[in-house]
């Protein structure tokens, strides 16, 4: 049964595979890094590793107002490590494969490039997301 780390960006939920969650600290502010993109918050320092921050809010491009971060949820996937501040993580859940279902075609976004579906449960629509397909968009 798949396992998943549930977050919160403004008031939607989303899952990322928590085989590929190295961490979960509480948020700390970035060092930035000159003329990097609007979503890259800069780099912190986790026990002598210099890891990138990125804003997740930012990232998935929402429009709406700064929000507090609370937490920051440091991955690896491959080489690659990356941290991504969010506003809340919630809960760790099993799931079942029938209650995840694919994500509509219903925008020209890019967001199918990290978000490989949804979990429905009770009243919950959580988007899955594609580690590898997140961490891609952010370093290109």
């Amino acid at each position: 049964m798949p396992k998943v780390l549930v977050f919160t960006a403004y008031d939607q939920e989303y899952a990322i595979d928590i085989e590929a969650v190295r961490e979960i600290r509480n948020w700390v502010r970035a060092t930035p890094i000159p003329s990097s993109p609007s979503f890259m918050e800069g780099i912190i320092n986790i026990r002598g590793t210099v890891i990138p921050l990125i804003d997740f809010c930012k990232k998935i491009k929402s429009l709406k107002d700064e929000i507090e971060k609370k937490a920051m949820i440091i991955i690896e996937k491959g080489e690659k490590t990356v941290s991504f501040s969010v506003h809340n993580v919630s809960d760790i859940i099993d799931y079942d494969e029938g209650v995840r279902k694919n994500l509509p075609d219903v925008s020209n976004s890019d967001i199918s490039n990290f978000v490989d579906g949804i979990l429905s449960i009770d009243n919950r629509v959580i988007f899955i997301l594609n580690v590898s397909g997140l961490i891609e968009e952010c370093f290109h």
